[in-house]
């Protein structure tokens, strides 16, 4: 089920089995083509071996219909160990493997020292290539996922770094004070925060913190150190509506071996005074 699991979060966002259909659509647009040109050399009217709009970009009705994503592309992923070559640092840190998730299927298990893995022929797509380091016995050390996105007919480098994963925890303020004691005077009743890549999690306006420390369906706990966006939403709830007061957004970096901190200052509107 772990694995499921994993290798869940790996999948591209369309299967890897819409391959050969994109090849066919690739193949007929290039028929047509090839059938159009032949047409318009062969039925000029003035004998001309060439069309009047030779040498012009086509800007018909037909220009735009060819996919922004057709065909296979390929995937060269390399990784490095708390920034060091792997050739030297996969026994600092007692590694021995390294399983790539690129496709649907078990992963690609790799020596850790090899440092390198090349894919071909992959669906032009969003891609999430997962990343595990690995001990002698199979144990991860590290699982990370590396979002990449392989483009048609062309190469896409993936780059990972192991190293030791961190935390990310959300505050907030209610109009420039403490939520514990600013909450109950307004009409807001909880927060909703989501981060990129994580569940979004709730608690009361009152709490004033939420933290993110593992990733859904991870084995391991620890957030891959990196870049979040973060979206936060006071909210207003009466029985069972609610309404959203304010939204924010902010960055949030996930620093290795440590918390990272966002906080959001959410204004709220204070509670009528019964006369």
């Amino acid at each position: 089920m772990q694995y499921l699991l994993w290798t869940a979060l790996t999948l591209p966002v369309r299967g890897v089995l819409y391959a050969p259909v994109m090849l066919a659509i690739r193949y007929a647009k290039v028929m047509l083509s090839a059938l159009s040109l032949v047409g318009a050399l062969g039925c000029s009217s003035n004998g001309s071996s060439n069309p009047s709009d030779a040498g012009e970009t086509d800007v018909g009705k037909d220009a735009g219909d060819v996919p922004l994503f057709v065909g296979p592309g390929n995937l060269n992923v390399t990784w490095t160990i708390n920034g060091n070559s792997p050739a030297t640092e996969c026994a600092v840190v007692g590694a021995a493997f390294v399983d790539i998730q690129a496709t649907f299927g078990a992963a690609m298990r790799l020596p850790c020292t090899q440092g390198t893995y090349a894919k071909a022929m992959l669906p032009a797509n969003r891609l999430n290539v997962g990343a595990r380091l690995l001990r002698a016995n199979g144990t991860p050390i590290y699982e990370y996922v590396i979002p990449t996105t392989i483009v048609s007919d062309q190469t896409t480098e993936a780059a990972i770094n192991f190293e030791p994963p961190g935390r990310l925890t959300v505050r907030w303020t209610v109009n420039g004070n403490p939520p514990g004691s600013e909450c109950a005077t307004t009409t807001a009743t909880r927060v909703v925060v989501r981060v990129e890549r994580l569940d979004g999690f709730q608690a009361s306006c009152s709490a004033g913190t939420i933290p993110f420390t593992r990733v859904p369906g991870a084995t391991l706990t620890g957030l891959q150190p990196g870049h979040y966006a973060v979206t936060g939403e006071i909210v207003s709830t009466s029985g069972s509506s609610s309404r959203v007061i304010q939204t924010l957004m902010a960055d949030g970096e996930v620093p290795s071996g440590a918390a990272g901190v966002v906080v959001f200052p959410f204004e709220a509107p204070l509670r009528p005074i019964d006369p």
